[in-house]
Protein backbone atom coordinates (compact mmCIF):
# COMPACT_ATOMS: atom_id res chain seq x y z
CA UNK A 1 0.00 0.00 0.00
CA UNK A 2 1.08 3.11 -0.72
CA UNK A 3 1.87 5.89 1.74
CA UNK A 4 0.65 9.42 0.78
CA UNK A 5 3.52 11.85 2.23
CA UNK A 6 3.18 15.41 2.98
CA UNK A 7 5.86 17.29 0.83
CA UNK A 8 7.81 20.06 1.71
CA UNK A 9 10.39 21.87 0.24
CA UNK A 10 12.58 24.77 1.23
CA UNK A 11 15.90 26.46 0.47
CA UNK A 12 18.11 26.83 2.99
CA UNK A 13 21.66 26.73 4.34
CA UNK A 14 22.42 23.40 6.12
CA UNK A 15 24.98 20.88 6.79
CA UNK A 16 24.12 17.51 8.37
CA UNK A 17 26.01 15.52 10.59
CA UNK A 18 24.42 11.61 11.26
CA UNK A 19 25.67 9.34 13.80
CA UNK A 20 26.32 5.53 13.30
CA UNK A 21 26.30 6.31 9.11
CA UNK A 22 28.43 6.03 5.98
CA UNK A 23 28.75 6.99 2.80
CA UNK A 24 28.03 5.15 -0.08
CA UNK A 25 31.49 4.95 -1.49
CA UNK A 26 34.85 4.36 0.83
CA UNK A 27 38.42 6.14 0.81
CA UNK A 28 41.02 4.93 -0.76
CA UNK A 29 43.48 6.52 1.94
CA UNK A 30 44.06 8.30 5.00
CA UNK A 31 42.30 11.74 4.93
CA UNK A 32 41.33 14.41 6.94
CA UNK A 33 38.09 14.86 8.46
CA UNK A 34 35.73 17.46 10.38
CA UNK A 35 32.90 16.44 12.67
CA UNK A 36 29.65 17.90 11.73
CA UNK A 37 26.71 17.89 13.70
CA UNK A 38 23.08 18.69 13.34
CA UNK A 39 20.20 19.33 15.54
CA UNK A 40 16.35 20.20 15.21
CA UNK A 41 15.27 22.51 17.72
CA UNK A 42 12.00 24.75 18.21
CA UNK A 43 12.00 28.92 18.51
CA UNK A 44 9.52 31.79 18.92
CA UNK A 45 7.61 29.30 21.38
CA UNK A 46 4.64 31.96 22.23
CA UNK A 47 2.23 32.90 20.18
CA UNK A 48 -0.61 35.85 20.80
CA UNK A 49 -3.96 35.28 19.23
CA UNK A 50 -6.19 38.00 18.25
CA UNK A 51 -3.42 40.75 18.45
CA UNK A 52 -4.25 43.85 16.43
CA UNK A 53 -2.26 46.49 17.07
CA UNK A 54 -0.85 46.02 20.84
CA UNK A 55 -2.79 45.66 24.07
CA UNK A 56 -6.87 46.68 23.53
CA UNK A 57 -8.20 48.24 26.40
CA UNK A 58 -11.65 47.50 28.47
CA UNK A 59 -14.44 49.69 29.34
CA UNK A 60 -13.14 49.17 32.70
CA UNK A 61 -10.37 51.29 31.96
CA UNK A 62 -7.86 47.96 32.56
CA UNK A 63 -5.68 46.34 29.89
CA UNK A 64 -7.70 43.10 28.07
CA UNK A 65 -5.87 39.62 28.57
CA UNK A 66 -3.91 38.93 25.66
CA UNK A 67 -5.02 35.66 24.32
CA UNK A 68 -2.39 33.06 23.27
CA UNK A 69 -0.39 29.82 23.02
CA UNK A 70 2.59 28.87 24.61
CA UNK A 71 4.54 25.53 24.14
CA UNK A 72 6.52 23.86 26.78
CA UNK A 73 7.43 20.73 25.88
CA UNK A 74 7.95 18.87 22.92
CA UNK A 75 9.06 15.09 22.02
CA UNK A 76 9.96 14.48 18.19
CA UNK A 77 10.34 10.94 16.61
CA UNK A 78 11.80 10.31 13.02
CA UNK A 79 12.22 8.12 11.10
CA UNK A 80 14.92 8.73 8.71
CA UNK A 81 17.39 11.33 8.27
CA UNK A 82 18.94 11.38 4.75
CA UNK A 83 21.81 13.64 3.25
CA UNK A 84 22.64 13.50 -0.91
CA UNK A 85 25.57 15.60 -1.84
CA UNK A 86 28.00 15.65 -4.59
CA UNK A 87 32.03 15.83 -3.91
CA UNK A 88 34.12 15.90 -7.18
CA UNK A 89 30.87 14.88 -9.22
CA UNK A 90 30.59 11.80 -7.42
CA UNK A 91 27.36 11.16 -5.19
CA UNK A 92 27.46 11.30 -1.54
CA UNK A 93 24.62 9.78 0.85
CA UNK A 94 25.00 9.87 4.92
CA UNK A 95 21.82 8.39 6.79
CA UNK A 96 20.50 7.22 9.51
CA UNK A 97 17.59 5.99 11.27
CA UNK A 98 14.77 5.73 14.44
CA UNK A 99 15.89 8.91 16.45
CA UNK A 100 13.28 8.61 18.85
CA UNK A 101 11.86 10.56 21.76
CA UNK A 102 13.66 13.62 20.68
CA UNK A 103 12.98 16.09 23.50
CA UNK A 104 13.30 19.62 21.68
CA UNK A 105 13.27 21.72 24.48
CA UNK A 106 16.62 20.10 25.97
CA UNK A 107 18.83 22.92 27.15
CA UNK A 108 21.45 21.13 25.46
CA UNK A 109 19.75 19.77 22.12
CA UNK A 110 20.26 16.68 21.07
CA UNK A 111 22.93 16.62 18.30
CA UNK A 112 23.68 13.87 15.70
CA UNK A 113 26.82 13.73 14.18
CA UNK A 114 28.92 12.41 11.84
CA UNK A 115 32.98 12.45 10.85
CA UNK A 116 33.07 14.08 7.05
CA UNK A 117 36.25 13.89 4.32
CA UNK A 118 37.43 17.41 3.57
CA UNK A 119 36.14 19.09 0.24
CA UNK A 120 33.36 20.68 -1.22
CA UNK A 121 29.75 19.13 -1.24
CA UNK A 122 27.37 20.43 -3.38
CA UNK A 123 23.77 20.10 -4.51
CA UNK A 124 22.62 18.86 -0.92
CA UNK A 125 19.80 18.10 -0.33
CA UNK A 126 18.57 16.88 3.40
CA UNK A 127 15.49 14.71 3.90
CA UNK A 128 13.41 14.24 7.39
CA UNK A 129 11.05 11.28 6.78
CA UNK A 130 8.05 11.72 9.76
CA UNK A 131 5.90 7.94 9.88
CA UNK A 132 2.55 7.61 11.05
CA UNK A 133 2.28 5.81 13.76
CA UNK A 134 -0.46 3.17 15.00
CA UNK A 135 2.17 3.55 18.74
CA UNK A 136 2.59 6.49 20.85
CA UNK A 137 5.65 7.20 19.36
CA UNK A 138 4.24 9.48 16.85
CA UNK A 139 6.11 11.76 14.93
CA UNK A 140 5.41 15.40 16.88
CA UNK A 141 3.92 16.16 19.88
CA UNK A 142 4.03 19.55 21.51
CA UNK A 143 2.52 20.42 25.45
CA UNK A 144 1.42 23.85 26.60
CA UNK A 145 -0.66 25.74 27.98
CA UNK A 146 -3.57 28.46 25.60
CA UNK A 147 -4.43 31.60 28.00
CA UNK A 148 -8.50 32.48 26.78
CA UNK A 149 -9.49 36.06 26.63
CA UNK A 150 -11.23 36.00 29.85
CA UNK A 151 -7.99 34.81 31.81
CA UNK A 152 -8.19 30.93 31.82
CA UNK A 153 -5.08 28.69 31.39
CA UNK A 154 -6.08 25.59 30.21
CA UNK A 155 -3.38 22.75 28.94
CA UNK A 156 -3.19 22.54 25.53
CA UNK A 157 -1.91 19.21 23.82
CA UNK A 158 -1.13 18.71 20.00
CA UNK A 159 -0.13 15.32 18.31
CA UNK A 160 1.39 15.53 14.69
CA UNK A 161 0.79 12.09 12.78
CA UNK A 162 1.16 11.81 9.17
CA UNK A 163 3.47 10.54 7.10
CA UNK A 164 5.23 13.77 6.15
CA UNK A 165 8.71 13.90 3.81
CA UNK A 166 10.33 17.20 4.45
CA UNK A 167 12.94 18.72 2.26
CA UNK A 168 15.85 21.52 2.32
CA UNK A 169 17.87 22.11 -0.14
CA UNK A 170 21.24 23.85 0.93
CA UNK A 171 23.99 25.75 -0.87
CA UNK A 172 27.79 23.84 -1.31
CA UNK A 173 29.67 23.43 2.16
CA UNK A 174 32.93 23.25 2.12
CA UNK A 175 35.01 20.86 5.07
CA UNK A 176 38.54 21.50 5.62
CA UNK A 177 39.73 19.15 8.28
CA UNK A 178 40.88 22.33 10.73
CA UNK A 179 37.21 23.49 11.80
CA UNK A 180 34.27 21.32 13.17
CA UNK A 181 30.63 22.53 11.72
CA UNK A 182 27.44 22.89 13.76
CA UNK A 183 23.89 23.54 11.75
CA UNK A 184 20.31 22.55 12.24
CA UNK A 185 16.64 23.21 11.61
CA UNK A 186 14.39 25.06 13.79
CA UNK A 187 10.43 24.66 13.94
CA UNK A 188 9.18 27.89 14.36
CA UNK A 189 6.35 27.12 16.61
CA UNK A 190 4.75 30.92 16.32
CA UNK A 191 3.16 29.33 12.52
CA UNK A 192 1.32 26.51 14.26
CA UNK A 193 -1.41 29.01 14.89
CA UNK A 194 -1.40 30.79 12.08
CA UNK A 195 -4.93 31.17 10.97
CA UNK A 196 -6.50 30.84 13.82
CA UNK A 197 -8.52 32.87 16.60
CA UNK A 198 -8.46 32.66 20.19
CA UNK A 199 -12.49 31.71 20.37
CA UNK A 200 -11.80 28.82 17.71
CA UNK A 201 -9.72 27.30 20.24
CA UNK A 202 -11.32 28.16 23.24
CA UNK A 203 -14.24 26.40 21.79
CA UNK A 204 -12.49 23.08 21.47
CA UNK A 205 -13.24 20.13 23.33
CA UNK A 206 -11.25 19.34 26.55
CA UNK A 207 -10.69 15.81 27.64
CA UNK A 208 -10.37 15.32 31.40
CA UNK A 209 -9.35 19.40 31.27
CA UNK A 210 -7.07 19.99 28.39
CA UNK A 211 -7.27 20.47 25.28
CA UNK A 212 -5.92 17.44 22.80
CA UNK A 213 -5.91 18.92 19.15
CA UNK A 214 -5.23 15.03 17.01
CA UNK A 215 -6.65 13.50 14.28
CA UNK A 216 -9.12 12.24 16.62
CA UNK A 217 -10.08 14.76 19.08
CA UNK A 218 -10.84 18.32 17.72
CA UNK A 219 -10.05 17.26 14.00
CA UNK A 220 -11.34 20.46 12.34
CA UNK A 221 -8.36 22.24 14.38
CA UNK A 222 -5.97 19.17 13.62
CA UNK A 223 -6.44 19.72 10.09
CA UNK A 224 -5.55 23.31 10.00
CA UNK A 225 -2.34 22.92 12.00
CA UNK A 226 -1.42 20.15 10.26
CA UNK A 227 -0.88 21.91 7.09
CA UNK A 228 1.12 24.98 9.66
CA UNK A 229 2.94 22.21 10.74
CA UNK A 230 4.72 21.65 7.25
CA UNK A 231 5.59 24.98 6.65
CA UNK A 232 7.26 26.00 9.95
CA UNK A 233 10.19 24.27 9.24
CA UNK A 234 13.61 26.36 8.53
CA UNK A 235 16.78 25.65 8.40
CA UNK A 236 19.82 27.74 10.30
CA UNK A 237 23.07 29.53 8.77
CA UNK A 238 25.98 26.70 9.47
CA UNK A 239 28.69 27.88 11.42
CA UNK A 240 32.58 26.90 11.83
CA UNK A 241 33.92 26.42 15.34
CA UNK A 242 37.53 25.29 15.71
CA UNK A 243 38.56 22.02 16.78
Amino acid sequence: MKRKLFNLGLVAFIALAVSSCKKDSTSTGASATSEMTFAVSPDNPTTTLDAVGGPQVQSTGTTAITAGVTWTSGIANIAHFKLEAKKNGVEKEISTSNLTNVDLFAAVPAFVKANVDTGTYKEIELRILLVKSTGTDIPLTLKGTFTSKGGAVVPIQYEFNEDALIKLEAENVTIDGTNNVTAGTNIHLNKLLFGLTSAQIDAATRTSGTIIISSSSNPILYAHIKLNVLLAFAARHFEKHHK
